[in-house]
C-alpha cells in the first residue's frame, strides 16, 4: 500500500508539498528529524526544514540554513546530511541531475549519504542510481512553482548506461529501464539476445519473493541476483522514507 501511494507520489509530483503544512505536532517532529538527520533521506529533511522555515528556506544561501538551524533548533548538520539538503534544493530549483551528469553523479552520491570527490569521475553504484531517480521525482513535488517532472537527457542517460555495463549488468535495474536501450547498445551484437533474456526473465519474477530466491550460479542467475539487490535496496529505502513521512505527516512516531 505504501508502495502505490509513492508511486502516485513519483508521478503527480506535487502531492509532496501538501506535507509542508506547519501544526505543532509536525514541528516537533522536523526537529527530532533534523537532529538526527544522518539516518534520514533528503526528501524528509527538505520537507522537516520547510515546515519549520517555511517555503523561503528554499531560497537561502547554504551557510544561512546551516547557521538558522543551530541558532533555532540548535542542530549542527553533519557534512553528509548537508549534502543532502544541498541536492535536494538543487533539485527543487534547477534539476540539471537530469540532463548534466557530472550534476548527476554528485546527486546520486548526496542522496544516498555517500561523500562527492571532485578529484575523480565517480562511477555510481546500480542501486545508488535507482534509488536517486526515485526520490528525485518525489523531491521535485516540492517544487512550489512546477509540478513538471523532467525526462534524463541523453548525457544522463549513456553514462548511466556505462555505469551499468562496467558494474556487470546488461539489463537496467529497477527505475532505470528507460536508459535499457543505451545500455543494450553497448553490447556486442552476439549478447543482444542475452540482453532479451534477462529483460524477459527479470520481468515474470515475483518481485515479493526476491528475498528469499535462490539464484542459479550462471550467467542469467547472476543477472536476476544483481537486479534483485538492486529492486530490495529501493524497496528498503521507499519503507523508511514512508515511515518517516508518514510520521511527520501524522505527527505521530511510528
Amino acid at each position: 500500500m505504501m508502495n502505490e501511494l509513492f508511486d502516485r507520489f513519483a508521478i503527480k509530483c506535487a502531492s509532496l508539498s501538501d506535507y509542508a503544512i506547519k501544526t505543532a505536532e509536525r514541528s516537533l517532529i522536523a526537529k527530532e528529524f533534523l537532529r538526527n538527520a544522518d539516518d534520514k533521506h533528503a526528501t524528509v529533511l527538505l520537507m522537516s526544514l520547510r515546515n519549520l522555515h517555511g517555503i523561503d528556506c528554499l531560497y537561502w544561501e547554504p551557510e544561512t540554513i546551516w547557521l538558522t538551524l543551530e541558532r533555532d533548533e540548535a542542530v549542527d548538520l553533519s557534512v553528509e546530511a548537508r549534502d543532502k539538503i544541498q541536492a535536494g534544493i538543487s533539485l527543487i530549483r534547477n534539476p540539471t541531475f537530469y540532463w548534466d551528469n557530472l550534476v548527476f553523479q554528485r546527486t546520486v552520491q548526496s542522496l544516498n549519504g555517500e561523500l562527492y570527490d571532485p578529484e575523480t569521475l565517480q562511477e555510481c553504484n546500480p542501486g545508488y542510481m535507482s534509488w536517486a531517480v526515485y526520490e528525485a521525482a518525489l523531491l521535485r513535488g516540492l517544487d512550489p512553482e512546477s509540478d513538471a517532472l523532467p525526462e534524463i537527457d541523453e548525457d544522463v542517460q549513456q553514462y548511466v548506461a556505462v555505469c551499468l555495463k562496467r558494474a556487470g549488468y546488461v539489463y537496467p535495474p529497477y527505475r532505470l529501464t528507460p536508459i535499457a536501450d543505451n545500455l543494450k547498445n553497448l553490447m556486442p551484437k552476439e549478447h543482444q539476445g542475452f540482453c532479451d533474456e534477462v529483460k524477459k526473465s527479470w520481468e515474470g519474477l515475483d518481485k515479493k519473493a526476491l528475498r528469499d530466491r535462490k539464484y542459479q550460479e550462471d550467467p542469467l542467475g547472476v543477472q536476476l541476483a544483481q537486479l534483485a539487490s538492486c529492486y530490495i535496496y529501493v524497496q528498503e529505502q521507499i519503507r523508511a522514507l514512508s515511515n518517516d513521512i508518514l510520521t511527520l505527516d501524522t505527527g505521530v512516531r511510528i
